[in-house]
């Protein structure tokens, strides 16, 4: 089982360089609203955004969040039956399933949507150190090797119709379980590229087809001699009225292999 992690996360928002297009699958990394973050001002032709987790305000007070190294071998705990939600604290192996879910507008209006997902990690790459390279600030990456976390989500249900809500939003992790350094890419580093949801309808049933997969790749940071070998769910695409209701930030549902 994984250690506890701490019940408070900190997370830092540096300015770096890369592409012109946001990825996709950074749409999820927002824990309020469930809106697409705003990219921040492009220098030159390359833009890039180096942070250990989301910028909104009921997570800047977290602290920085560390895996047990063990849990990640440990036998593969079986996903929550069909319906419910995978428990917090279950360690899963990469290629399991995780039963997720994500929320948006305020409970009890007309505008509050809820969404469930089946999420699963399909692998955790290695990049090469030179993918650094086309960054504008290289430099600050020396001696660091890329390492892609590739994940899908297949929307399982919909309360109502939407093609605005997040799924599940991952975090890397370091061989001593450790927190990886998350770079949000504003276009492609490497192979590691990131899709959307099926749409159908138009006006305010414009919605995400339920039963799509979107596929999605994360990047983040391995100093010298390091690896990301896991991957955590810590159910930060929900909404919860008190964020302490949060049964996952101590205990968020692990991959590795």
């Amino acid at each position: 089982m994984a250690k506890q992690m701490s019940s408070m996360y900190k997370r830092s928002i540096t300015t770096l360089g890369l592409g012109a297009a946001l990825m996709m699958g950074m749409t999820g990394c927002m824990g309020g609203t469930k809106d697409v973050p705003t990219p921040i001002p492009m220098q030159k032709s390359a833009t890039a955004q180096s942070t250990e987790s989301a910028a909104d305000g009921s997570d800047s007070d977290r602290g920085s969040s560390e895996v047990e190294p063990s849990a990640t071998k440990e036998a593969s705990a079986p996903a929550a039956a069909n319906g419910k939600l995978t428990p917090a604290g279950t360690n899963l192996k990469i290629g399991d399933v995780a039963k997720t879910h994500s929320n948006s507008g305020e409970q009890g209006t007309d505008k509050y949507k809820e969404a469930t997902f089946d999420t699963t990690v399909t692998k955790i790459v290695a990049g090469d150190p030179a993918d650094l390279a086309k960054l504008e600030d290289s430099a600050k990456f020396a001696g660091q090797t890329p390492y892609y976390v590739f994940y899908e989500s297949t929307l399982t249900s919909l309360s109502k119709p939407t093609a605005g809500m997040s799924d599940a939003y991952l975090d890397g992790h370091l061989k001593d379980g450790s927190k990886a350094q998350k770079l949000i890419v504003f276009g492609t580093l490497g192979n590691c590229k990131s899709g959307s949801f099926k749409t159908e309808g138009d006006g305010d049933a414009f919605s995400y087809v339920v039963g799509s997969t979107k596929t999605s790749c994360s990047v983040f940071l391995a100093p010298g001699g390091d690896a990301v070998t896991a991957a955590s769910y810590s159910d930060s695409s929900f909404n919860y009225e008190n964020y302490s209701d949060n049964p996952y930030r101590d205990k968020p549902v692990i991959w590795g292999k």
